[in-house]
């Protein structure tokens, strides 16, 4: 413990309040990083002086710090310990942490029905997380077996309880008719309503509704301001959660989620932007910011993205032509599994255009298409061959 602190005499709760005063878990390059850890270690030395008074809100708060790695060493093995001590006396988002951290380690069947007591604990506790996980848990099947019904009824008590992306989820299930009745109009309302909380899922599905006219009129111009909003890079719709906000440290399981969400839509909202640009729906016809749009969306590791900038990239579609970056960008797709990438793969090692020339290979990827029937490489295969002869 360091010299200059001074706790004799005070209660875990009033250590609690000095902890929460100390501690600086965000990444401010502005602070000096020395002092940051100091901060950092005199605030653990108050939380882990509360957690040994026996405060349960003390050990799950330590115990979400070991589980994310916050201001100490991340060890899992004391994350349980603390977790599981604060669970037993009914905290609530240790008992959903404690779940998360559980189900990602469990190997055996006894192993994951133990991880599903404490989420059922969380849920009786109406902790926003937990209903969201058991109604992804009925949503998808597996663990429960599927049902649409029961997923929706436990992502309306999510939405409820305050998690703006349950709603926008219903908002999903509304639009798909699964678990309630098709109502593509009540989908939009969830989605706008979920968005105006600053939902990921809600803002990019009312996106896709304008630019579909899914439930409401068809908007290009709305779409794209949709798009635009979720992925600008000055003003990040999403950004790094603030871990000096007590919430996000005590719900662990919800930060991941929302980082997840976040990295997935992140590059489909870029693709759509991609198209819009390309076709100019909503915006006048711009190439180079499609390409920009497609590339982005291909650094999030999305195929069709991947397909596309590879192939603008080869035919130079109002901006200038690269084979050697077309060849990476259709490799990458390729490796994603879409096989008709293979046609301008195919073109390119037969002609050594952006790679080392490999016939065989070009004709293999040629012939592997022609094979699924499709009749582009058929008549670009004869068109090689033609112009040999």
């Amino acid at each position: 413990m360091s010299e200059d602190i001074n706790i004799s005499g005070m209660t875990a709760e009033e250590l609690m309040e000095l902890y929460f005063e100390s501690a600086n878990y965000d990444n401010d390059e502005d602070e000096d990083e020395d002092e940051k850890i100091k901060k950092n270690e005199t605030a653990m030395t108050y939380l882990k002086t509360a957690a040994d008074m026996g405060l349960p809100e003390a050990w799950a708060e330590l115990g979400a710090c070991y589980f994310g790695g916050l201001g100490i060493e991340r060890d899992e093995k004391k994350a349980h310990d603390y977790l599981e001590k604060a669970a037993l006396k009914n905290v609530a988002n240790a008992q959903m942490n404690l779940y998360i951290l559980m189900r990602d380690n469990a190997q055996s069947a006894e192993e994951k029905k133990n991880a599903l007591y404490w989420l059922n604990q969380a849920v009786e506790n109406n902790v926003p997380s937990a209903l969201y996980e058991t109604g992804s848990l009925y949503y998808h099947g597996g663990v429960y077996e599927q049902d649409f019904k029961k997923a929706a009824e436990f992502f309306q008590k999510s939405a409820d309880a305050g998690n703006c992306e349950a709603l926008a989820t219903l908002g999903v299930m509304y639009q798909q008719g699964q678990g309630v009745n098709k109502d593509l109009v009540k989908s939009v309302e969830c989605f706008a309503k979920a968005a105006d909380e600053e939902s990921i899922t809600g803002l990019y599905n009312l996106g896709n509704s304008y630019m579909g006219g899914l439930g409401v009129e068809q908007d290009y111009e709305e779409a794209m301001s949709c798009f635009l909003l979720l992925t600008d890079l000055e003003d990040p719709f999403y950004d790094t959660p603030d871990l000096n906000d007590i919430d996000v440290r005590s719900d662990i399981a919800l930060v991941y989620h929302m980082t997840k969400v976040y990295e997935m839509l992140y590059p489909l909202a870029h693709h759509n932007l991609g198209i819009m640009y390309q076709q100019g729906l909503g915006t006048a016809a711009d190439q180079s910011a499609a390409l920009y749009h497609f590339m982005l969306a291909a650094e999030g590791g999305y195929a069709p993205s991947c397909l596309q900038a590879g192939s603008m990239l080869y035919s130079g579609e109002g901006i200038e032509a690269s084979s050697e970056k077309a060849f990476e960008y259709l490799t990458a797709a390729l490796n994603g599994g879409l096989e008709e990438a293979k046609l301008i793969l195919g073109l390119m090692y037969c002609c050594g255009d952006g790679v080392d020339q490999d016939t065989e290979k070009g004709v293999g990827y040629l012939d592997d298409l022609i094979a699924a029937g499709n009749v582009t490489a058929i008549k670009l295969k004869n068109d090689l061959f033609n112009s040999e002869n």
